[in-house]
């Protein structure tokens, strides 16, 4: 605002001219407000917008995990003898028994000091421990990874345990005071493991051998050895998947096989189908909100000089109205609903048998009035699961050459990025507009701050031009005063 010199109270003229200004502007406001009015409605229908997105955004996630074959057609599996091998099976495994009989369990290689080690007094360094000076190197390879540390009798024992262990040969030290014993293991099992000293100093071999009582003999570590169906197979670690089936093996037990079943976990598929329902419910309650939510267009928002004529309250419940239904019939989600509500219903062409459509398993939608509410009749659906374990994820998962071959939640996934797309398009992903440029919404409610600064400073201006023009007039009014007093004062001398 620029600076003037302004006559603000009554004048010569009589007039309250703060207030005779502020009269003249409120209608030269007008525009300004309806900027005002403008720019915010569009700040809260880009926010409701970026709710809607979020809503919706999260509910594709959720579908993506229902496209999956581990989510619509999980499996279980089960082991005869848990004390020999635990069992469990992903989406890729058939429904089919298995014979396992374990005839070696894979191991890795470990060296133990083969009696106490401490011959000093001291543990403080390795010089006070075992009588030792100077320093001198250990190479320890396990494998195809190998490292070598340097030892020096400054060193604790401690010490020597921690380089060891930071060395990256994927062998573990330990040093257990109580029992005065040097330890090590392999972090590897099977065949390809071991610990070897080869490559290490004389002295550094006699550290080992004849202070820490270990063997220097390079060792290798066991393959697990196992029959499977009647077929002799090794595995380097007691823990590994075959077609689909992880097994964890715990003892042997060769001449007793035991039986591994694999079946469809229909009690779990009810389960996810059911949470997949729900988050599908809660979405379109949300999205369906949006669209019924009343709008009241006579309730604008306040102006700042309007919510100062109002009371907290007032206010609060005005804002209530005026930002109620920003989304109301809004044509990308109601477009959205009506493709969402069609990818369900419709069955997928392609599928044979009895089971090809949501209604088929017992998934169906309530009353119109309940905006395509789903409802699933488990025992329906435990019957098709039990006739067909496959039936959910054919009818749910299948990715077909097109819109009608594809399962619910492949269009659902595609509907819904389609619906994020415009939705993007319009308002952006969030509800500010500092990060985003593109969206239309956020074009306009740029344009309105630009417009509404631009006549901001109009308006500033024309408000000093009205203080101005008064304080001018109170001049000039003053002036013929004074002229009018000083001719009254000569005339009334005059007729002395």
């Amino acid at each position: 605002m620029s600076s003037t010199s302004r006559v603000t109270s009554l004048g010569v003229s009589g007039l309250d001219i703060d207030q005779t200004v502020k009269d003249l502007m409120a209608a030269k406001r007008a525009p300004y407000d309806k900027m005002f009015q403008s720019k915010t409605l569009a700040e809260w229908k880009k926010a409701s917008y970026n709710t809607m997105y979020n809503t919706i955004s999260d509910f594709r996630t959720t579908v993506f995990n229902n496209k999956l074959q581990a989510t619509l057609a999980p499996k279980t599996a089960s082991s005869a003898n848990e004390s020999i091998a635990t069992v469990t099976a992903n989406a890729d495994a058939a429904n089919i028994s298995h014979e396992l009989e374990v005839t070696q369990l894979a191991e890795g290689v470990k060296k133990t000091s083969s009696a106490a080690i401490t011959t000093g007094s001291s543990k403080t360094t390795l010089a006070d421990q075992f009588g030792i000076s100077g320093s001198f190197d250990i190479k320890i390879a396990n494998g195809e990874n190998s490292a070598t540390v340097t030892v020096n009798s400054t060193d604790s024992i401690y010490d020597f345990v921690q380089k060891l262990n930071n060395a990256g040969a994927g062998v573990t030290a330990n040093y257990d005071a109580t029992l005065d014993r040097f330890f090590l293991s392999t972090t590897n099992t099977g065949a390809n493991s071991g610990i070897d000293f080869n490559g290490s100093s004389t002295a550094g071999l006699n550290f080992l051998k004849d202070n820490l009582k270990i063997d220097t003999t390079a060792a290798s570590g066991k393959n697990a050895k196992f029959s499977l169906d009647g077929v002799a197979l090794e595995q380097q670690s007691n823990n590994f998947t075959i077609s689909g089936v992880s097994y964890k093996l715990k003892a042997t037990n060769e001449g007793s096989p035991i039986a591994v079943g694999v079946s469809a976990d229909i009690d779990k598929t009810i389960e996810n189908v059911k949470a997949f329902v729900d988050s599908y419910n809660t979405m379109l309650s949300k999205v369906n909100a949006a669209l019924e939510e009343t709008r009241y267009k006579d309730y604008a928002p306040l102006t700042s000089a309007q919510r100062a004529d109002m009371t907290e309250t007032e206010a609060k419940q005005w804002d209530a109205k005026a930002q109620s239904g920003m989304l109301y019939n809004d044509s990308i989600l109601r477009q959205a609903v009506d493709n969402i509500r069609s990818d369900v219903s419709t069955p997928v062409s392609g599928l044979t048998g009895k089971y090809t459509s949501a209604a088929a398993i017992g998934i169906t939608t309530g009353s119109y009035t309940e905006g395509g509410k789903l409802y699933i009749d488990e025992t329906k659906l435990r019957t098709a699961l039990t006739a067909d374990p496959n039936a959910v994820y054919k009818i749910f998962g299948a990715d077909g050459d097109s819109n009608s071959q594809d399962g619910i939640t492949v269009r659902l996934y595609d509907t819904l990025k389609t619906t994020l797309d415009k939705i993007k398009s319009e308002a952006g992903v969030s509800a500010g507009v500092s990060d985003d440029t593109k969206s239309v919404l956020a074009k306009q409610i740029n344009q309105y701050t630009d417009d509404m600064a631009d006549l901001s400073d109009r308006l500033d201006e024309l408000q000093d031009k009205y203080y101005n023009q008064f304080s001018a007039m109170e001049t000039a009014l003053s002036k013929m005063a004074n002229q009018s007093s000083w001719l009254s004062s000569m005339l009334g001398t005059s007729s002395n």
